[in-house]
């Protein structure tokens, strides 16, 4: 079941590599065609982050506006900020639990807007595309017998 961010992104990259195989290409054409033919994906993955349970944390992604928390606090909002909870990430060697929490307004469902909390479980992790390309390759090169097709 794709019920997180992180688990639909990840799903979208084994899609990729089954079809660059289906196709006849190589893992180095793949990568290829993300780097110059995604360039704007590159970037917002470089600056999407994920908590450990696979919820967006922050992203600077245009498309994903409302998602994750503001990279700056706004003046007297009580909130935390990607500004203040960032160093809580996993590259940074950050080894804590403790989460944290966001209130937002939620006017998806009838009746009109409501209060909802949401809360982020640290430490925090960014995707490599390519390096998950890479993965996601020997994985299915190795269950359809396909080693050394790279």
């Amino acid at each position: 079941v794709l019920r997180s961010p992180y688990a639909r992104r990840q799903a979208l990259v084994e899609i990729d590599v089954l079809m660059a195989m289906n196709l006849s290409a190589s893992l180095r054409q793949l990568c290829e065609v993300y780097r110059t033919q995604f360039y704007v994906l590159g970037q917002n993955e470089a600056d999407t982050w994920y908590d450990s349970l696979g919820r967006i944390v922050f992203t600077n992604s245009r498309g994903l506006s409302g998602v994750g928390l503001n990279r700056t606090g706004k003046k007297g909002d009580k909130s935390p900020c990607w500004e203040d909870v960032k160093h809580m990430s996993e590259e940074a060697g950050y080894t804590g639990t403790d989460p944290i929490t966001q209130i937002v307004e939620d006017d998806t469902l009838p009746g009109g807007p409501r209060k909802k909390t949401i809360t982020y479980h640290p430490p925090w992790v960014r995707c490599d595309r390519e390096r998950d390309y890479e993965i996601a390759w020997a994985h299915f090169s190795k269950r359809f017998g396909l080693e050394g097709h790279s």
